[in-house]
């Protein structure tokens, strides 16, 4: 249950929720039942099934820190709570057997029982009266953090929007490090506490720049890292639908990007992409600021314009074109969202002074972020991964890499996009009919989308390509058994562990 608390980023609402009565069908409850029963009549035998039982469950569940998508990482947060926990348990353990004891051993299996289909509680209750602590924690590390920031004094760049903030924070780095030294977290640090912990390990003297991506999943959480890292110039990559179940609506979301934009000193530098409706709005919000539009459809007086994208197996040839200039590009990535985001990333740049042809340059060194529409061949096989999380944006970016490709036959694999709210479903059913026009066979992967790509691929007339999986292991054997040399496959999106059926008995 830990592991799972932890994937939900220890949000009791979003844990409860999915814990449900999970606990009632936990193997450990029914084995207390059974030993209730049987301890009326054979006492003896009870304890035995009980002690050999609980043995044989501990032995065959699947140990959470090393199994799974996500494993459970036993960081000191984690073991407090754990510890906490268990304290709980034992207490209550002790009350209810000094409550209930009769001299007879059913009330201690009717105990165990409780305990365990109370364990998900337990753990909310642990982590709710550690929080006062874990405040006090944190705001002693962001003070450490903020102290540097102000001593060392770097240009900091911040970078938020639904999606393509971890691929511009990348592309921008690369760029700013061929001008002066630049700090950029790897992957997807983008909340305050992993802000934080990078400042305090990374920041050094002879930091100029720093590029932080700034991630929210409600309103505040932007401007809480913009009072620890303050912004003198930022990017807006796009504003869309992602964790509308979270915000609850789009205009939400704008509010709380907005937060970057508002941040900014009056001098500031606001690059923002014009191809999004909602970034736009900031822009247009942000009058005091110096903006920047960047785009490929928009019809405003962009900064930089993407022009005449054309992507082989090698990576990407493209177009930049500036008010005074035209710069022909060429980068080892895919996706026509990626390079959307090296506009931003060139329009960026080019405003803090880095030469424009050092910047052409550096995007023709880039390398490709593992499963971010990450184009492999291995043994004739095109594999499209782009498996880290998705959006609707990116998932047709993928059809769209796959479809420009030469492959005899072409596989995609996927559980489709999540935390949609209500708009989810609409949102899959029509992915589903634009990937059976691309697609050979679509797996669908899990039961969370299901639904809608059965009726996406009958919209399109092409229900018998459509191939349900229970998961990811099942999607791989599948793969394994049919493609061959020739045939391309996409990887498009891998649900965490919540949204999949557990390896093991636990489920």
């Amino acid at each position: 249950y830990l592991r799972y608390f932890q994937q939900e980023g220890y949000e009791h609402v979003r844990f409860l929720k999915w814990a449900n009565v999970r606990s009632l069908t936990d193997p450990g409850f029914w084995l207390a039942v059974g030993g209730w029963w049987l301890a009326a009549s054979r006492p003896w035998l009870a304890g035995v099934a009980f002690v050999a039982g609980g043995l044989i469950l501990a032995n065959v569940q699947p140990d959470p820190r090393r199994s799974g998508k996500i494993p459970l990482r036993l960081t000191w947060r984690a073991t407090r709570v754990l510890a906490v926990a268990a304290a709980f348990a034992a207490l209550l353990w002790l009350v209810l057997i000094l409550t209930y004891w009769t001299g007879l051993l059913r009330p201690a299996y009717t105990v165990a029982a409780i305990l365990v289909a109370l364990a998900p509680l337990l753990l909310v209750a642990a982590n709710a009266v550690l929080i006062p602590y874990e405040q006090y924690v944190q705001r002693e590390y962001e003070a450490e953090a903020a102290r540097a920031v102000a001593d060392l004094q770097p240009f900091i760049i911040g970078i938020t929007g639904s999606y393509g903030k971890s691929s511009t924070k990348a592309i921008l780095a690369h760029i700013l490090q061929f001008h002066a030294p630049t700090l950029a977290a790897t992957g997807s640090i983008n909340t305050i506490m992993g802000v934080t912990r990078h400042i305090r390990e990374e920041l050094v003297p002879g930091h100029r720049y720093m590029v932080v991506e700034m991630g929210a999943f409600k309103t505040g959480s932007i401007r809480r890292l913009c009072q620890l890292t303050p912004p003198s110039a930022a990017i807006i990559t796009a504003v869309g639908d992602m964790h509308l179940e979270r915000f609850g609506s789009t205009d939400a979301i704008i509010t709380a990007k907005s937060e970057l934009a508002e941040a900014l000193p009056d001098d500031g530098w606001l690059v923002v992409n014009a191809d999004s409706p909602g970034a736009l709005t900031i822009a247009r919000r942000s009058s005091k600021r110096r903006v920047l539009l960047y785009g490929e459809t928009s019809s405003e007086e962009l900064a930089t314009r993407l022009e005449d994208v054309r992507f082989s197996k090698q990576g990407t040839t493209f177009v930049l074109r500036t008010k005074d200039r035209t710069f022909p590009c060429f980068t080892p990535l895919h996706g026509r969202p990626i390079v959307l985001n090296l506009a931003g990333a060139f329009t960026l740049a080019t405003a803090v002074g880095v030469d424009p042809d050092v910047i052409v340059a550096a995007l023709a060194t880039l390398k490709p972020v593992s499963n971010r529409l990450e184009v492999v061949e291995e043994k004739g096989i095109t594999w499209i991964r782009d498996a880290y999380n998705s959006n609707q944006f990116g998932f047709r970016a993928a059809l769209e890499v796959a479809g420009a490709l030469p492959a005899r036959r072409r596989f995609l694999a996927t559980p489709g996009v999540i935390e949609l709210g209500a708009s989810q479903p609409a949102v899959n059913r029509a992915l589903s009919r634009e990937a059976a026009a691309v697609c050979d066979a679509t797996l669908v992967v899990s039961e969370t989308n299901r639904d809608a790509f059965v009726a996406g691929h009958k919209d399109a007339g092409r229900d018998d390509r459509l191939v349900p999986v229970a998961g990811r292991k099942e999607a791989f054997e599948w793969l394994k058994a049919h493609v061959v040399d020739g045939d391309a496959v996409i990887l498009e999106n891998d649900l965490p562990d919540l949204y999949e059926r557990a390896t093991g008995v636990f489920w």
